[in-house]
């Protein structure tokens, strides 16, 4: 029976990977993480032979609307002639004829350096054996005296993502009976002085299953590459002619490989990208120039080996959850999803290799979810086993529980817990941060019995992972939130954390939705309510900020934190024990030793109480503090 269902699990897991991959059902998401990497990769080192000519707003401006006369396209072309640059590549269609032509054209054949983009109406991306993506018409020829004058035409076409932003490419295009390069491709082969074999193979070396080229931007727009105004450049040009001191060093240009493309505000050549909302697709030329000649591709793993990694990741989650308890898991889980989530980031960022991130990672979420429900109802099913089992699981909730301390740097410190049922949603923590600062928790789980316990479980852990090392309190309930929020699904956890510092004399605390503390002060012989709610309970809305409230203490002072089943405890009637009568006992018994205001609240509750069964988990925890002089 076991062997069947494990092998219908692999069968069914086997196909719906099949599935996900071959139709890549998750690509957005899977984008999403590519965008993540993108951004939290190591600083790439860019080719510095590559700069960048903008025609940007100072252009436009002094030159007149787009597209400028091309007179200046002339003088630009001759202008870095001159200086000495190695290749001058224009990322703007030439495609119409204007009165300037003949002019440029020669400007072009003097020069021998210069390229020029077509552009192509694209059939759909798909996958195919040349991996070449094939064209339905061209869109942007060359003009007819640029054809012979240019030393190379390259295509210009980008791809487009469902959310609008430029990832990738297709370095080759197929129109007719030709084959069209990228054309910052072409300008990197011609600088390497590849021949066409070369750049076969390098194009098979480089190139995903769909014949699309991954755009490796070494970084955001602003921070590489080196730009020059293509104005400032023109202006210093000729005032190098006129004998003038230009305001660019234009010597800076000799062998560089210069792009010159369209940067202006609005204009139609802006797309987002990973890196940037805003980003000129000259910029994309250069990075796949840039990517070229460093040899720096980034390759989506084969839909092959993300489909054998899916199975294995699956199939390890699966063993996980099936072997361990859920505590174990939930952490050998985590661990997994770190590991794997390190190692995919590591390919990327030194390896350039791109592994699905978000469909092993969610399996690996649902996997655990999935196996924990049918755990759970597996005991649903075992009702009669529940009350044995329900007293080991009590004894195991008391194990989440500090051990007990009596007294911390001359601190008194009392705790009490009695759960409505064998185990309940309330606890308390304290937290060692060094030897004379303490964190004191309390709070209280939606809820009683089985379910409570065990977000109870799941929230106590995660304070001890957020808590260490963490002296603020509102901090610390702040990130204790984040964790729990995509835990608790609708329920949530009141509770007060206190940070005390024993040397300094003072403590400071934060509530989320928890109810004011007593504080008990010895000088004032005064029982005040402190510590009101700064924030909502746990879990019910993500990236909350908490207050810190900060108070002294001095000799003799008593702080008493409870959770509601003190107060909502019912008598016979149905009458409830109440914050007032609560505090009224404190303050009778408020001078004598904390053992013996411990126990009376305890006896006072016990009896209001009496024959009626126990409506509400209780929990307390009590500090008396030692004899510091107030700051």
């Amino acid at each position: 029976m076991k062997r069947a269902f494990v092998a219908w699990y692999i069968v069914i897991a086997f196909f719906l990977i099949l599935a996900v991959i071959v139709w890549d059902l998750f690509r957005p998401q899977e984008m999403f993480a590519y965008d993540m990497l993108m951004k939290t990769r190591p600083a790439q080192k860019e080719s510095r032979e590559i700069v960048i000519i903008e025609i940007a707003d100072d252009t436009l401006k002094s030159l007149g609307q787009w597209p400028i006369p091309r007179n200046f396209h002339e003088s630009l072309i001759k202008a870095l002639t001159e200086s000495g640059c190695r290749m001058i590549i224009f990322d703007i269609l030439l495609s119409e004829q204007s009165q300037y032509d003949n002019d440029l054209k020669e400007a072009m054949r003097q020069s021998a350096n210069v390229y020029l983009p077509c552009a192509f109406e694209l059939e759909e991306v798909k996958r195919n054996s040349s991996r070449q993506v094939m064209a339905q018409d061209i869109v942007g020829a060359v003009a007819e005296p640029f054809k012979a004058a240019a030393a190379g035409v390259g295509h210009i076409n980008i791809i487009v993502d469902t959310d609008g932003k430029v990832r990738r490419l297709p370095l080759w295009v197929r129109y007719k009976d030709k084959s069209w390069p990228y054309l910052g491709f072409l300008a990197a082969a011609k600088r390497l002085g590849y021949s066409l074999e070369q750049e076969e193979a390098l194009a098979h070396q480089a190139l995903d299953s769909e014949g699309a080229l991954w755009i490796n931007y070494p970084g955001p727009w602003t921070s590489t590459f080196q730009h020059f105004s293509y104005l400032e450049v023109l202006k210093a040009h000729a005032a190098k002619k006129n004998g003038n001191e230009p305001s660019v060093d234009l010597s800076v240009l000799k062998d560089k490989i210069c792009f010159v493309g369209l940067t202006a505000t609005g204009t139609v050549d802006l797309k987002p990208t990973p890196l940037d909302n805003i980003y000129p697709m000259v910029g994309a030329q250069a990075s796949v120039c840039d990517s070229i000649l460093r040899g720096a591709f980034i390759r989506r793993a084969h839909p092959f080996v993300r489909g054998v990694l899916a199975l294995g990741i699956f199939l390890l989650s699966s063993l996980i959850c099936l072997k361990f308890m859920p505590r174990a898991a939930f952490f050998y889980s985590l661990s997994l999803t770190a590991v794997y989530s390190f190692g995919a980031w590591f390919l990327f960022a030194f390896r350039g290799i791109f592994l699905d991130l978000f469909f092993p990672l969610t399996g690996i979420t649902l996997i655990y979810t999935v196996i924990l429900l049918m755990k759970f109802f597996d005991e649903i099913q075992k009702r009669r086993l529940l009350e044995k089992e329900l007293e080991i699981a009590a004894s195991i909730q008391q194990s989440f529980l500090p051990p007990e301390v009596h007294t911390l740097a001359d601190i008194q410190v009392r705790t009490f817990l009695k759960p409505a049922k064998f185990i309940g949603g309330d606890f308390y923590d304290i937290i060692l941060l060094d030897e004379n600062t303490f964190g004191f928790f309390i709070a209280d789980v939606s809820g009683k019995g089985v379910s409570a316990a065990l977000l109870m479980a799941q929230a106590i852990s995660l304070l001890r992972q957020v808590g260490r090392g963490v002296y603020d309190p509102s901090e610390a309930l702040r990130l204790l939130n984040n964790h729990l929020y995509p835990i608790l699904k609708g329920r949530f956890v009141t509770g007060q954390y206190l940070v005390v510092h024993a040397a300094e004399g003072f403590w400071e605390g934060s509530c989320a939705g928890h109810m004011p503390l007593f504080y008990f002060d010895s000088a004032k012989d005064t029982i005040n309510e402190l510590l009101e709610a700064s924030g909502p309970p746990l879990g019910l809305m993500e990236n909350v900020a908490y207050t810190v409230y900060r108070h002294p203490f001095g000799l003799g002072d008593k702080l008493f934190m409870y959770t509601d089943g003190w107060t909502e405890a019912r008598d016979s009637k149905g009458k409830e024990f109440g914050v007032a009568r609560l505090k009224e006992a404190f303050m009778k018994y408020r001078k004598e030793k904390i053992n013996t205001i411990f126990s009376q609240l305890q006896a006072s509750h016990t009896a209001f109480e009496k024959q009626s069964l126990q409506h509400d988990d209780v929990t307390a925890l009590m500090l008396e503090f030692p004899g510091i002089t107030r700051q």
